[in-house]
């Protein structure tokens, strides 16, 4: 009996030992494959986001994708270090997309008493950059579609009788929401909020805006110099904005307005235009009563499809 029990007390200890050992086994697993996970969900996160702002670079051309792309990624941290992508890791399969892949060696625990010291991971992303053709944080103006180049200075707002696409009482002021989506506020006020702060409405092309009729001289000096106060320092300098207080081209004096046919302008009084194009302007000032803007390419964001649109967004694709 005495020999029984110390075998028994043998077998105990051995199959302690083998169950102590399993333990710390999937202990070790459960612990660096959380790190594993985390480390991975930080790399996409990382990668997601050089893809994104690369795609918001082909606006210009490939070499600024990629240098937003890097920039982007290095900003962002995988187990406590920037995150590295080579431009080398930057590719472009279409004209419109971007690909960036990141790799990162992720140290170990308790793997490391079994031998293994790292895991390999890799995340990869593609992003697009598209036309719009509805967005939110419209201002109260919209004039004819020119065909402008990147840089032609544009008048917003007229200030005298006789602009392009007008009439005698209409300066290119516009109220909203569009017709068709709600009931559009009309007034001085309003109109001169929105110069300051856009609207929260969606406006896209197709919808019919109404038009505010009259010169509005006082309103619009009103909101314009609010507007350029929030952004006092930033210029054109013939190419791009300079000395913004904000950064990646989001100044708030660079502005979003609808756009119309010039030879379908509204009769005089308070009638209405049909949205046929969206465009983007960085406001310089007033000359006189004229509300001056320059036209330049920007990505921002709302609802793709295929339009008329200047405006770009960009979304990442399987």
């Amino acid at each position: 009996m005495r020999r029984f029990s110390r075998h028994e007390r043998g077998t105990l200890l051995v199959v302690g030992a083998v169950a102590l050992f399993s333990m710390f086994g999937f202990a070790s697993i459960a612990i660096d494959v959380g790190c594993i996970v985390t480390a991975k969900n930080q790399l996409q996160i990382a990668v997601d986001a050089s893809a994104l702002s690369g795609a918001s670079g082909l606006i210009v051309d490939q070499d600024e994708a990629v240098s937003r792309a890097v920039a982007t990624a290095r900003r962002n941290t995988c187990i406590e270090k920037a995150v590295f992508v080579d431009p080398g890791h930057v590719e472009f399969p279409a004209a419109d997309r971007i690909r960036v892949r990141a790799n990162r060696s992720v140290p170990l625990f308790l793997a490391k008493l079994f031998g293994v010291q790292t895991a390999q991971i890799s995340a990869t992303a593609v992003a697009e950059i598209g036309t719009l053709v509805g967005t939110q944080g419209m201002r109260p103006w919209s004039v004819p579609d020119m065909h402008w180049m990147h840089g032609t200075a544009v008048v917003l707002k007229a200030g005298d009788k006789g602009a392009p696409g007008t009439n005698p009482s209409f300066y290119y002021p516009i109220c909203f929401p569009p017709v068709n989506r709600g009931d559009p506020i009309t007034g001085a006020s309003i109109y001169e909020y929105h110069i300051v702060n856009g609207t929260d409405c969606t406006v896209s092309i197709g919808d019919e805006i109404l038009v505010e009729p009259g010169n509005m001289v006082g309103p619009t000096r009103q909101g314009v110099d609010a507007l350029i106060a929030m952004d006092p320092q930033a210029a054109w300098d013939g190419t791009r904005v300079t000395g913004s207080l904000y950064p990646d081209m989001t100044s708030p004096r660079i502005i979003k307005i609808p756009l119309y046919d010039p030879d379908l302008a509204p009769e005089s009084g308070r009638n209405t235009i049909i949205v046929t194009g969206l465009a983007s302007f960085f406001v310089t000032g007033m000359q006189g009563n004229n509300v001056i803007g320059i036209f330049l390419k920007k990505v921002t964001t709302g609802r793709f499809g295929y339009g008329n649109s200047l405006l770009k967004g960009v979304r990442l694709v399987s």
